[in-house]
């Protein structure tokens, strides 16, 4: 498959009261089409400052971020990206909170607005569409966060922490939705995450980054299945094997 994302030799610093201090030190890698990537790491390696540089958000000291042949220099309407927060507006329905990035955008077409609304159905939150986010369950607003993404056609969507706010046993359900919401859409996605079994059981490939300044460590490949239930593949004889090779990475 051709590659999609090309992430050339990234170094980010940044300067403190201490003077300049390097978070990322020098990381490289492709994603292709469709593919699910997690990165994982320890606290304060630099996983959501990296992702925040492939959304074009921070700016990077050295290397190249190219999505579909085209370096990103800024925030990009082709990258969506979510975060631990579900950011719904109080005031709004949530269908309206759909539509928020399309009229941001200036995309509120009637073929973008039929979009969210088959989104909706589809995804079970049409019931709710008169709703407000207060009504919702933490995993109903995340599904709704997702959609809202989702309604812009992003090329490439990022992931940080997103599941981070919820319980257990929601973050588990969500997963699950957010799963295959991402793979019925053929989404391209990276996902931060702190939790191993998430990015074990949902992931193509995880990126295992060391301590600051981070480089890569190793790259590990889950062979759960393509089409796998994310719950269930918790119980895969390949699971327990993944697992001890990302954790084992992470605490040397």
């Amino acid at each position: 498959m051709s590659v999609f994302l090309s992430v050339e030799n990234v170094k980010i610093s940044y300067q403190t009261p201490q003077g300049e201090t390097q978070a990322i030190k020098d990381v490289s890698f492709q994603v292709e089409k469709g593919q699910f990537i997690s990165i994982v790491g320890p606290s304060g390696c630099g996983k959501s400052t990296l992702l925040s540089c492939i959304a074009g958000i921070t700016s990077l000291t050295g290397g190249n971020i190219i999505l579909e042949g085209r370096k990103i220099t800024g925030i990009s309407e082709n990258i969506g990206y979510m975060l631990q927060s579900d950011n719904l507006l109080p005031w709004r329905t949530i269908y309206k909170n759909a539509l928020l990035g399309l009229e941001i955008q200036n995309k509120l077409t009637k073929e973008n607005m039929e979009y969210t609304r088959q989104l909706m159905k589809k995804y079970g939150l049409w019931d709710f569409k008169d709703s407000y986010p207060s009504a919702l369950s933490g995993g109903m607003r995340q599904r709704a966060a997702l959609i809202r993404t989702l309604a812009v056609k992003p090329d490439l969507l990022l992931l940080d922490e997103a599941f981070s706010a919820l319980d257990y046993q929601t973050r588990l359900n969500v997963n699950r939705d957010v799963y295959n919401i991402l793979r019925s859409e053929n989404q391209t996605m990276i996902m931060v995450t702190h939790d191993i079994p998430e990015a074990v059981a949902m992931s193509d490939v995880i990126i295992i980054l060391s301590q600051r300044p981070a480089v890569i460590k190793r790259t590990v490949k889950p062979h759960l299945g393509t089409d796998r239930d994310p719950i269930a593949a918790r119980s895969h004889p390949e699971f327990q094997k993944c697992f001890d090779i990302v954790w084992k990475e992470m605490s040397g």
